[in-house]
């Protein structure tokens, strides 16, 4: 993993995070893994690599108020 590929997942998890609200990342995470796999840039970077980054990302970001 590079560090564009670093960047990507601190982008998604704080994005991800603001925009699903406080749902709990175990409710989250099949959408957030189909999420990474329309998003990613390289197909190498599976989600089992790269969810401990997102996660790391999403339990920093305060939770936003989700849509709806």
């Amino acid at each position: 993993m590079n560090a564009d590929d670093v960047e990507l997942c601190r982008v998604y998890g704080q994005m991800s995070r603001e925009y699903l609200g406080d749902r709990a990342w175990s409710e989250c995470e099949a959408q957030l893994r189909d999420g990474w796999h329309r998003l990613r840039r390289d197909p190498g970077v599976r989600w089992e690599d790269a969810a401990p980054l997102v996660r790391t990302f999403w339990d920093l970001t305060p939770a936003g108020d989700a849509p709806g």
